[in-house]
């Protein structure tokens, strides 16, 4: 089976990236992606991120430019979720205006992040799809009630993201790698999945979500990886 090529993880000069939008987009065009997403930083003091209260200018500003190309685009952000968040200043309205969302350290204790639970305590403030970024899954919830788990992923349409950036890995293999006892796991079940490569400074970066697709097929994820995609077609 072809699958689509997609990347829905890419920082652009408007958070902590190098790359214009103009730039990303001549470049999916150009190496024949499908579909991408724009997923900025929000909100955090870790790094340069957008404030909440230029959300909306972020969001039309975009969506302007992807109209210029004629070219399917996403607009998201990557929300740091801990501490280094004010979640309080969040205008959910706002935020419900994006076509998706990845939550990066859920449940990763190394960078301090807020527990899975929590997560789940906002995710009735949130319309759009929802996602955990480059997450290893199967270090960071490895005291939970594995399938509990796995039925709350289903039942709230949470997705899982494979992430390609070699700079999240352990011991030579990448998260998503380290987490394939997990992957193997949601086969069959209606668990969505995406591609990214958090591409920040160079666009042949964005060339690695190959490697996504592979691992997808060897593991037969085809269906979870569709599923994803087709969050885009229908509400939460």
């Amino acid at each position: 089976m072809d699958l689509p090529i997609t990347d829905f993880h890419i920082h652009t000069n408007l958070s902590d990236g190098s790359s214009s939008v103009d730039e990303i987009i001549k470049f999916a065009k150009k190496h024949g992606f499908d579909m991408i997403g724009i997923s900025d930083h929000f909100e955090t003091v870790k790094t340069k991120s957008i404030k909440s209260k230029y959300l909306k200018n972020y969001i039309e500003g975009i969506r302007m430019i992807s109209e210029k190309y004629d070219f399917p685009l996403k607009v998201g952000v990557e929300i740091d979720f801990s501490n280094r968040t004010d979640f309080e200043n969040i205008d959910y309205n706002v935020l419900n205006q994006l076509d998706y969302a990845l939550f990066e350290y859920v449940q990763d204790t190394v960078w301090d992040g807020k527990p899975f639970w929590e997560l789940l305590e906002i995710y009735d403030r949130i319309d759009i799809p929802i996602g955990l970024a480059h997450n290893n899954i199967d270090k960071n919830f490895k005291d939970v009630d594995f399938e509990n788990f796995l039925d709350t992923l289903e039942t709230t349409g949470i997705f899982v993201e494979i992430n390609t950036n070699p700079l999240y890995s352990m011991f030579s293999q990448q998260y998503y790698e380290l987490s394939r006892p997990f992957f193997e796991s949601i086969k069959g079940r209606n668990i969505a999945i995406s591609i990214g490569s958090d591409m920040h400074f160079y666009l042949e970066d964005m060339l690695n979500v190959k490697k996504g697709i592979l691992f997808i097929k060897e593991l037969g994820l085809e269906n979870n990886y569709l599923l994803f995609l087709k969050y885009f077609n229908k509400e939460k």
